[in-house]
């Protein structure tokens, strides 16, 4: 369906919808101008991941009526790293640019990214969301995901980074053709290697719509992330553990000398119901952890799709 506009792409923008139809106007605007005035070839990629909110009609409708804007619809809520990959797979420029769509990050910033990648020869520039427009608790606790994160992964990830930023087409092509359900694009673009900078930009303030995260949703993302980039959180049991037997060793070897020195001891039930409690909550824990990973390998075996496209605007059908 549409026009199918064969031009040489430098720039793809790829923006992936969830919850502001009310943007979409505004948003091809902005980019439209924007890259218009840049004079280079482009394409905006639009992709639909089912909010259920008409966001869809208000794709469809900015993609019928200019064939530079391509619009991907998928047939259910994959999450917003899912809708990146099939935006990005279907992307032809020779630079990716991607961004949320509410126009929390500026369309107008881009001339200034796609000169600072070619002329720093970078694979990746990432933006540092300077000001975030969020509540203090979700500061506070992106945070701390961040800072665990870094660790855990063995990445320096700054809770500030998001997913507007620019990168090559090798880089991109290398997060599509990469199997795995933990897509998160800016971690992938890191843990990579390829060469990379930082650029600060204002956040903007939220121009329609509101965040789907709930804190449900944002801890199953730190979970499902920690365990995809890395294995040392099967290392955190161990040494919980081994801190737990030390200081248990510790404690019968009090118990012994007091005994021997006949210091009386606390007697009753609470300390051996802590005890219990604690381990008990340890081998859960643990026993978690290990059915994540198993999880994670079961979704790879499976070998479904990431997503599935319902209907495509201006873009060719794959061969």
């Amino acid at each position: 369906m549409g026009k199918y506009n064969n031009e040489k792409i430098d720039i793809s923008v790829v923006v992936p919808v969830y919850g502001c139809p009310e943007a979409i106007p505004e948003l091809v605007r902005r980019n439209t101008e924007t890259l218009q005035n840049m004079g280079v070839g482009y394409e905006i990629i639009l992709v639909d991941d089912r909010d259920g909110m008409g966001s869809w009609d208000a794709i469809k409708k900015e993609a019928l009526a200019d064939e530079h804007v391509k619009a991907i619809s998928l047939t259910r809520n994959c999450g917003q790293d899912k809708a990146i990959t099939a935006g990005v797979a279907a992307a032809r420029g020779d630079w990716i640019v991607t961004m949320d769509c509410d126009l929390q990050d500026a369309p107008e910033n881009i001339p200034m990214l796609y000169e600072k990648v070619r002329k720093q020869e970078l694979d990746v520039l990432i933006v540092r969301r300077h000001d975030r427009k969020d509540s203090a608790i979700v500061q506070l606790l992106s945070k701390v995901f961040h800072k665990v994160f870094s660790y855990l992964s063995e990445l320096d990830f700054d809770y500030e980074l998001g997913t507007y930023l620019i990168a090559s087409k090798r880089a991109t092509d290398l997060y599509v053709h990469t199997k795995g359900q933990g897509r998160d694009f800016t971690m992938f673009l890191l843990w990579t290697g390829y060469k990379k900078g930082f650029v600060d930009l204002e956040h903007e303030t939220r121009f329609a719509g509101k965040s789907s995260y709930t804190f449900g949703r944002k801890v199953e993302y730190a979970l499902r992330a920690m365990t995809t980039f890395s294995n040392r959180v099967l290392y955190v049991p161990v040494y919980v553990g081994a801190i737990s037997a030390i200081g248990s060793l510790i404690y019968i070897i009090f118990v012994l000398i007091s005994w021997a020195m006949h210091v009386a001891n606390p007697e009753g039930w609470n300390t051996l119901a802590a005890a219990v409690f604690f381990f008990g909550g340890l081998i859960l824990s643990t026993l978690g952890v290990l059915g994540i990973y198993i999880g994670n390998i079961f979704d790879v075996a499976k070998e479904r799709p990431l997503y599935i496209v319902q209907e495509k605007i201006n873009i060719p059908e794959e061969k």
